[in-house]
């Protein structure tokens, strides 16, 4: 699940984050993680975004493992 925090967005940045959420909600392919839902935390004033569980990790991880492997 993916968190931003809603108290430090400017309203650019809350423009940019709930387009992020309409990109990913049209977006069916198999090297993408799929999106599942958005929601708001009122107790932590927070945007959550729930993505597909990926098995091997992130991009990031990813990139990690084959540099640490030169």
């Amino acid at each position: 699940m993916k968190k931003v925090p809603l108290k430090i967005l400017k309203e650019r940045e809350l423009e940019n984050a709930l387009n992020e959420i309409r990109i990913l909600s049209s977006l069916n392919h198999p090297y993408i993680i799929g999106f599942k839902e958005a929601f708001v935390n009122r107790d932590t004033e927070e945007l959550c975004l729930v993505m597909e569980y990926a098995e091997h990790g992130d991009l990031a991880l990813k990139i990690k493992r084959l540099i640490s492997k030169k």
